[in-house]
């Protein structure tokens, strides 16, 4: 089955594949915030009572890797009590994105025949995180997708910034999806192993949706200079230590753009585009796919 552009050529079709949507941690912490803002001393007790011993799953597995300290959630969401409230509405309208959401998977089942999907669970955090994934399926920080256009009217210009639009949810969605099926790909202490875990995400993501989940205007006419200071490096160990947002050639999701180019040079140099989409998810050696993709010629096309 060879896909000229998978986007284009699908008839939806309405499919439930097991999957919950679970929004009860956000009404639980409204709960919790309207009792907090009005007795901020004991804010830190009344966010463990209400909303964290009463969460999901999602939102235990949210607090581990993302939260982390609910000292610092309390002190977050008090001294930014007008911003949680100003998206209040949004939060509790979540649920409007499931037949988006349902559809997107439609598309991607089609190609990927063998995909998972997991229970989606939207929580609160503390702007540390949009999305994330674990074993009991994938996790949306709904605050950090909830820009809109009335409620952003006094909003700073970090929140204007850094904030997605509440549109956007279905995008992350599909891009944590996207990880939640990346079993077969294989793990590698390097930047290569890294770009190309997240690249993937994003590529499969503009592929099925339209759209990239981060945001990479800021590359414009810099493509060159990121992309030759990540090839320098991208054998090395510790990728975590490359992203440096103080580094002007390596900006945020610098990785993520260059793992993106890989996979989306791969694509376009494939014939079958079916079996690409399953290569791209089950990568099995990343330097030797790396050299598969022709990314070089890629860059020389359309950068240089």
């Amino acid at each position: 089955m060879k896909l000229k552009f998978i986007i284009l050529f699908f008839i939806f079709s309405s499919i439930v594949y097991g999957q919950k949507f679970h929004t009860s941690d956000i009404d639980n912490f409204y709960q919790a915030f309207d009792l907090a803002c009005n007795d901020t001393t004991n804010a830190q007790k009344i966010f463990d009572k209400y909303y964290f011993k009463k969460g999901t799953k999602g939102l235990d597995d949210f607090y581990k890797f993302k939260i982390k300290d609910k000292e610092k959630f309390s002190e977050k969401v008090i001294n930014g009590k007008e911003f949680y409230a100003s998206i209040r509405q949004e939060l509790k309208n979540v649920s409007q994105f499931e037949d988006s959401i349902i559809k997107n998977y439609n598309r991607f089942k089609e190609v990927y025949p063998k995909a998972e999907f997991g229970n989606i669970y939207f929580v609160v955090g503390r702007l540390s995180s949009n999305g994330t994934i674990s074993k009991n399926g994938l996790i949306i920080g709904t605050e950090y997708l909830s820009k809109t256009e009335n409620n952003s009217k006094n909003w700073n210009s970090s929140m204007l910034n850094n904030i997605f639009d509440f549109n956007h949810i279905p995008i992350t969605v599909f891009h944590e999806m996207i990880h939640f099926n990346q079993n077969g790909m294989v793990r590698e202490n390097n930047l290569l192993s890294y770009a190309l875990r997240e690249g993937s995400a994003e590529f499969l993501t503009e592929l099925f949706t339209g759209k990239t989940d981060g945001d990479y205007k800021a590359f414009q006419n810099r493509e060159v200079v990121i992309w030759e200071d990540f090839k320098k490096e991208m054998y090395q160990d510790k990728s975590i230590s490359w992203r440096d947002e103080n580094e002007p050639l390596r900006p945020r999701n610098a990785l993520y753009w260059a793992g993106y180019l890989i996979c989306k040079s791969y694509y376009e140099n494939s014939n079958d585009k079916q079996q690409a989409v399953y290569d791209i998810l089950n990568v099995k050696n990343n330097s030797d796919f790396y050299k598969k993709s022709k990314v070089e010629d890629y860059i020389k096309k359309h950068f240089r």
